[in-house]
């Protein structure tokens, strides 16, 4: 029995737009200034894209509620996108009325609106596209499923998009599809990640480095070149450099921000568990030693972090004083940070944490867990199972009884609670008491759905940086190897005597970039410097899917026994269990 859900319809936001575009059209096509026929152009093409961009979004409304959870949770992947559509057409409102006002004004900027319309064309374009793929994504997929039957196939869709068609939601539209609170926190961090690339492939010495950091004031005045310049981050840098990226919030200037602006603990101390077989007595009775981690790295101490309200009995704490202390608390909260499991660190993490312990009373320890691509799958759980096991054993000297034991991670670091979860089952050691899992990644096989399409257009975390993250964590050191590569975006070929000086700048994108330089190959062998043979190595590698099945599998392995664990803890049949799966993780 089909059950009928009331969808909220926006349309009529879609004929306000188009009336505003007419009027516009209208006013600017008799304007007999310089610059009006350019934006009346804008406008008519802008009015074209709101006819085709208004059905599919009106097709995917209408069967967008039969892939919801239950009727009273509206919510999944299509749902998603028709959201985001709709506030981007908000966004071209919001554009079109503070034109409407000013366009009569002495200081009208009338270039600068017209690259603000032109960008939203290109965004409305791009949105097209990914409208198109998902309303073919429906008809390979089984009613009310979200995984597409034909995985091959689907995966082939979001492979089409080509990166360039990318560039407008890192430009002017940057996070439009998010609160205005957040807008100017994340073109922030698009500023910052576009200008420190520059530092960071800049081999000239520091004083070179120094005229970069001077000159990355242009990403922020040209939003057109930022988006490229991201553009071409996300699609050829490695995961070195997204790993240097997130490490800024490691140095010390903004390790010492808790300090400044969360509250204040009696306890923020880092204990090390060294590298020794751990005795542990099951709840059966049988008495077990577990071994530390070994694999990919050796043998090597494990630090974790202890951060607690106020001092009790028996914790381990630099001075715990004179007086009664506490006595412990009977809860603990085992935390696995995030960072794509190859940066961040319990340190990186510390203002929230302050913040709960604070609010909650209750002792936190945060494992510093091994980073990929230099431990990958399965070292961080088995640290984390390692350090989970010592937690229980040595409660009283983090605070508490561990009556009840809670374990908490986001992104990364929900995997890795999970996956610990698992292990427990397994081994039948104790369970974890509850868990709390925040965005954390469960189905990381290449199964695209609704959600993954919205990944290529996340200004946070784009499809580019999570591939790399989970090649580097899933991959064995070897695969990983054989296919990494690095695109120098800056001086990606120096000029040899006698030609021209301006190479590099009349390359607008990194795809021109190679197309020239397999140009420069087949014109004459000779002439191809070591740079350039670095980059065709590289996009050749790109073009190799051989670390992809590898991934695949891992995932699928990964995927398969988190689905075992949660029907465990549930106690639900497996149709309830792919039911909850769907909804939360797509």
């Amino acid at each position: 029995m089909s059950i009928s859900v009331e969808i909220n319809d926006n349309t009529s936001s879609y004929d306000k737009l188009r009336e505003l575009c007419k009027e516009n059209v209208i006013y600017f096509s008799t304007d007999e200034r310089n610059g009006s026929t350019a934006i009346s152009n804008c406008f008519e093409q802008l009015f074209e894209n709101i006819g085709t961009i208004k059905p599919l979004v009106y097709e995917l409304r209408n069967i967008c509620h039969l892939y919801d959870f239950d009727p009273s949770i509206p919510g999944n992947g299509y749902r998603s996108y028709v959201t985001v559509v709709d506030l981007f057409i908000a966004h071209c409102i919001k554009i079109c009325n503070q034109m409407t006002i000013n366009r009569n004004s002495f200081f009208f900027r009338k270039a600068f609106y017209t690259k603000e319309i032109e960008s939203c064309n290109q965004v409305m374009s791009a949105l097209v596209l990914c409208l198109e793929n998902l309303c073919l994504l429906i008809g390979w997929s089984e009613p009310g499923m979200l995984f597409a039957g034909n995985d091959t196939a689907a995966l082939e869709l979001m492979m089409k998009i080509e990166p360039s068609k990318l560039c407008p939601f890192y430009g002017r539209c940057l996070a439009f599809q998010f609160n205005e609170s957040l807008q100017p926190a994340l073109k922030t961090i698009a500023i910052m990640m576009a200008a420190f690339s520059e530092v960071y492939y800049n081999e000239n010495g520091m004083l070179a480095r120094a005229n970069t950091a001077w000159n990355c004031s242009k990403y922020m005045l040209n939003p057109e070149l930022r988006a490229r310049r991201i553009v071409n981050v996300i699609q050829y840098s490695s995961i070195e450099f997204y790993k240097a990226f997130l490490f800024l919030g490691e140095t010390e200037l903004l390790k010492s921000l808790p300090n400044l602006v969360s509250p204040v603990v009696a306890v923020n101390r880092l204990i090390s568990i060294p590298s020794k077989p751990i005795l542990y007595l099951k709840p059966d009775g049988q008495l077990f030693e577990l071994q530390p981690p070994m694999c990919h790295t050796g043998p090597a101490s494990l630090n974790v972090r202890l951060i607690a309200k106020t001092k009790r009995e028996g914790m381990l704490a630099e001075n715990l004083g004179s007086g009664i202390l506490p006595e412990p608390c009977d809860n603990l909260i085992i935390h696995c940070h995030g960072g794509g499991f190859v940066s961040q660190s319990s340190s990186s993490h510390e203002s929230y944490l302050r913040d709960w312990a604070v609010r909650l009373e209750i002792p936190i320890l945060s494992v510093d867990y091994s980073l990929a691509p230099r431990a990958p799958y399965p070292r961080a759980r088995e640290e984390l199972l390692f350090a989970y096991v010592w937690a229980i054993n040595n409660a009283a000297y983090l605070g508490s009884t561990a009556k009840r034991v809670i374990m908490a991670g986001d992104s990364a670091g929900g995997n890795l609670s999970a996956c610990v979860a698992l292990k427990c089952i397994e081994m039948g050691f104790r369970i974890p008491d509850s868990l709390f899992l925040a965005y954390f990644p469960c189905a990381i096989a290449w199964s695209p759905t609704p959600a993954r399409f919205l990944s290529l257009i996340d200004p946070l975390i784009p499809l580019g940086f999570m591939t790399n993250c989970l090649k580097a964590y899933a991959c064995p050191p070897d695969i990983y190897q054989d296919s990494l590569y690095e695109y120098k975006l800056k001086n990606i070929a120096k000029p040899k005597d006698g030609a021209k000086d301006n190479f590099i700048e009349e390359v607008e994108s990194s795809e021109e970039a190679l197309e020239l330089i397999q140009d420069t190959k087949k014109d004459s062998q000779s002439t191809i410097t070591p740079v350039e043979e670095v980059i065709m190595t590289a996009h050749e590698h790109r073009q190799s899917r051989r670390f992809s099945t590898m991934l695949t599998e891992t995932a699928e392995n990964i995927s398969s026994a988190i689905t075992t664990t949660f029907i465990t803890l549930t106690g639900g049949t497996a149709e309830e269990y792919i039911r909850l799966y769907i909804w939360t993780l797509v």
